[in-house]
C-alpha cells in the first residue's frame, strides 16, 4: 500500500517522525513523503533539510514561493496547492493519505485526496483553537477523513459529535511521547555549546504565532510580550521564528529587532526535533501561544505561559498558565511560572495525552481498517 504523508512545517514533521519510521519499517507499506509550505522556504529555515538529514526521501516537493503572509497570499497558496498535490497523489499512485493537524496546506491536501477518492487518515482532530483559521480547517479535514486518531478522550467525543462513526475514531495519545522516547536528548552543557546560549539563572523558549481570526492584533500583542520581558532582565530567551500564517513575516521582523537589542536573547529558525525536545527539558518556561506549549512542554512538567486566544478551547495540563495579552497580565503569568511553589506543585501532575506507542497503534489500526473503509460514509447522529 502506498501511503502518502504530507508535511508542511517543522511543527507537523516533528510530531509525525515516529510514525514515518514505523511506516518505513513495515514491509506492507511504501512511504511517500510530500513536503510543502515553510519546509521549502529559506526565510523559514528550509526545514526540508531536516527531513532528509533524518534519512527520509522526499518524493515530491511542492514549493509555494511565499512572498508575504497576507490573507490574499494564503488564499493563493491554497489555490496553488490543490492541483499540485492532486498531481503528486496521481503520479505516486497513492492508496492512502495521512494528514496531521490543521494548517491551510493540510486542508488543501485533504481536498485533493477527497476529490481523488483516496481515503484520508487524520491525526489530531477534535481539538479547538478559537483564535486561528486552523479551527475551521481542522474540523473540515475531519469531515473529509475516513479514520481519526486523537490524543485524548475529550477530543474523541468531539469528533463523534461532528458526525463521525465511533468505530472510526481512536484515542491513541500523543505521538510526542514516542518522539521523546526515541531521542537521546542533549544535556544543558551540550545544548549551550550548540546554541551559544546559557540556561542559568533562568531561561525560556518563546514561540509566538499570529492569531489569524483577529484583525491586526498579533504584532501589538507580541510587542506587549517583549515589553513584559523588561521586568525579567535575567531571563535568558531562545526565540523561535513565527510561522507563515497571516502577518508571520511581520512578526519575524519584530522578533529580529528585539533579539538584536537584548543581550541574553537568541533567535532560531528551527531547532529540529532533538534540539527542540532538549530545549524544553532544559528551560524553565515555555512562553507564547504555540500548541507545543500545550502538548509537548507538559511532558517535562515545566510551566507553559499560554498567551491570548490562539489556543483557547484546548484541554490544558495543570502546568499551563493561560493569561491575557496585556503587559501586566503577561508579567503576572511569568511570575507565577517562576514561582517555586507552583513549580513544585506541577512536578506531580499527570500528563493528559496518553502514553507511548501511538505510532504503532495508528499503523496497526490502519492495517485492520483499510479494507473496510467506505468513502460513502454516513453521518453518525447522536441520540
Amino acid at each position: 500500500m502506498n501511503i502518502a504523508v504530507v508535511t508542511s512545517s517543522r511543527a507537523d514533521y516533528g510530531i509525525l517522525k515516529p510514525l514515518l519510521f514505523e511506516i518505513e519499517k513495515n514491509k506492507n507499506f511504501k512511504l511517500q513523503i510530500i513536503a510543502t509550505g515553510t519546509h521549502l522556504e529559506k526565510q523559514f529555515g528550509n526545514t526540508y533539510l531536516q527531513i532528509e538529514k533524518d534519512g527520509f526521501e522526499i518524493l515530491k516537493k511542492i514549493k509555494l514561493g511565499v512572498k508575504n503572509t497576507s490573507v490574499d497570499e494564503i488564499n493563493n497558496s491554497i489555490g496553488k496547492l490543490i492541483p499540485n498535490v492532486s498531481k503528486a497523489f496521481s503520479e505516486l499512485k497513492t492508496d492512502l493519505v495521512i494528514l496531521l493537524g490543521d494548517r491551510f496546506e493540510i486542508f488543501a491536501s485533504a481536498i485533493s485526496a477527497y476529490v481523488l477518492q483516496i481515503p484520508i487518515v487524520h491525526i489530531h482532530g477534535g481539538e479547538t483553537s478559537a483564535g486561528a483559521f486552523d479551527e475551521g480547517f481542522r474540523h473540515s479535514i475531519t469531515k473529509l477523513s475516513s479514520l481519526h486518531f486523537v490524543i485524548c478522550e475529550e477530543y474523541r467525543k468531539r469528533v463523534i459529535q461532528l458526525g463521525e462513526n465511533p468505530k472510526t475514531v481512536f484515542n491513541v495519545g500523543s505521538l510526542a511521547i514516542d518522539n521523546l522516547n526515541a531521542e537521546k536528548l542533549l544535556s544543558a552543557v551540550e545544548l549551550e555549546k550548540e546554541l551559544n546560549f546559557k540556561f542559568k539563572p533562568t531561561a525560556a523558549l518563546v514561540t509566538y504565532h499570529p492569531v489569524t481570526l483577529e484583525k491586526n492584533t498579533s504584532l501589538q500583542h507580541l510587542k506587549n510580550l517583549f515589553e513584559a520581558f523588561k521586568a525579567f532582565p535575567d531571563l535568558n530567551l531562545i526565540i523561535n521564528k513565527s510561522n507563515s500564517d497571516t502577518d508571520g513575516i511581520l512578526l519575524n521582523k519584530e522578533i529580529e529587532n528585539f533579539v538584536s537589542k537584548r543581550k541574553n536573547a537568541i533567535l532560531v529558525d528551527s531547532l529540529g526535533t532533538k534540539k527542540f525536545l532538549s530545549t524544553l527539558k532544559n528551560v524553565d518556561l515555555m512562553i507564547g501561544n504555540s500548541s507545543a506549549g500545550i502538548i509537548e512542554m507538559p511532558m517535562f512538567k515545566h510551566p507553559t505561559i499560554n498567551i491570548g486566544d490562539r489556543q483557547k478551547g484546548r484541554y490544558m495540563a495543570e502546568s499551563v498558565i493561560s493569561c491575557g495579552v496585556e503587559v501586566a497580565q503577561i508579567e503576572k503569568a511569568i511570575k507565577k511560572g517562576l514561582n517555586k511553589k507552583f513549580i513544585e506543585q506541577i512536578k506531580t501532575s499527570k500528563y493528559p495525552f496518553g502514553k507511548s506507542g501511538a505510532a504503532k497503534m495508528i499503523l496497526n489500526q490502519i492495517e485492520k481498517s483499510y479494507a473496510s473503509i467506505n468513502l460513502k460514509k454516513a453521518f453518525y447522529d447522536l441520540h
